[in-house]
């Protein structure tokens, strides 16, 4: 009795460690799928910004074609200042998205069991932190440019606005512009980078889960 007692003990041990070995891939491959779900979404929050400063120009020049004394630079109430709100608004959606990134960060290095393919979490893991890094290098260059849009366009409504205000600001302008598409350029390459490392990671999750079915 004793002896069938201790066997029955060992056979649920086993089967409970069996489990913890299936509930670690479940939980990374949970972890990994979300990743491919924050990663799209900060490739949404980006374009969308993108895609409201094309509009800057627009109702810019409405501005200037409709209001002779650009009344509405001084008072705010041009257009262009909503864009610029638009913007801010959509730069917060793109931090919040970038903390629940570096959640997923946090989760997958909790992931330590040598059940798991460490080479590839450990690799998309960096992946993420370089992109979650240069992303708040972005966040706050992009709010620079927010404000020195928000200032030029108060200045230009100003009873001293002069030519040189509108060149110089317009030089500012272009010039954050510069930086602005090289960020970009080095963040689309890192959402790659995850985008890939987040497909092989998921990819041999996968193949562990069907093994141990």
């Amino acid at each position: 009795m004793k002896k069938r007692y201790l066997v029955t003990n060992l056979f649920a041990v086993s089967l409970f460690l069996t489990a913890c070995g299936n509930d670690d891939v479940a939980k990374a491959l949970e972890t990994t799928t979300s990743v491919e779900t924050q990663n799209e979404q900060i490739v949404n929050d980006l374009n969308a910004i993108s895609e409201q400063e094309k509009g800057l120009q627009s109702t810019f020049e409405t501005t200037l074609s409709e209001d002779d004394t650009l009344s509405t630079l001084a008072d705010k109430s041009s257009a262009v200042f909503e864009n610029i709100e638009t913007r801010s608004t959509s730069l917060s959606e793109l931090k919040e998205t970038i903390s629940t990134m570096k959640e997923k960060q946090v989760l997958l290095e909790e992931e330590t069991s040598d059940k798991l393919p460490q080479e590839e979490l450990t690799a998309l893991s960096t992946n993420i932190e370089e992109l979650t890094a240069n992303l708040e290098k972005y966040i706050a260059h992009y709010k620079t440019v927010l404000d020195e849009q928000e200032t030029y366009f108060s200045d230009l409504g100003k009873e001293d606005a002069t030519y040189e205000t509108l060149t110089a600001g317009i030089e500012t302008i272009n010039n954050s512009d510069t930086e602005t598409k090289a960020l970009l350029t080095k963040l689309d390459q890192q959402l790659v980078a995850v985008q890939d490392a987040q497909a092989k990671s998921t990819a041999s999750l996968n193949e562990l889960n069907e093994s141990s079915k």
